[in-house]
């Protein structure tokens, strides 16, 4: 979580820094765990890895870093969030139907994250990057997630 703030912060190396610290440990753990709510090994590292790439605006690379990551051992709020970040890595390379698919499949798994603000910032741009004709599919989930009327 420290990677992703100093991410947010737009301090790369400092969110470098905690990226390799977290995989150190998640090495030594060797496996991914869930004590007390934590989610914590390998691929949560590996998904918050990809996170930082997004939030670093280098879509790229988080989705060079997401080829062979396989969340679907974490739980469905993980793989959702991981989804999410996935479908504005795609939306950042204009790749609306990538992104749209990663958006549908963030929703099928917590249909209750439909309020959270990344879903909708993310439909919002994908809809822009549509013009005048978007999509019937993004349409809907625009609609759905409260981005148009």
């Amino acid at each position: 979580m420290l990677a992703i703030a100093a991410a947010r912060d737009n301090d790369r190396a400092q969110a470098h820094e905690h990226l390799d610290q977290a995989r150190k440990i998640a090495k030594r753990i060797g496996e991914d765990r869930d004590d007390f709510g934590t989610e914590f090994g390998p691929t949560n590292v590996a998904l918050h890895a990809v996170a930082v790439a997004v939030e670093l605006g280098d879509a790229g690379q988080a989705l060079d870093l997401a080829h062979g990551i396989n969340a679907a051992g974490l739980s469905a709020e993980r793989q959702a969030r991981y989804d999410i970040d996935l479908a504005q890595a795609h939306a950042m390379r204009r790749q609306t139907g990538e992104a749209l698919r990663y958006l549908e499949e963030a929703e099928r798994l917590t249909p209750s994250g439909r309020g959270r603000t990344g879903p909708r910032a993310v439909a919002r741009e994908l809809i822009q990057l549509s013009g005048s004709r978007p999509r019937p599919e993004l349409r809907e989930l625009a609609e759905r997630l409260g981005v148009l009327p």
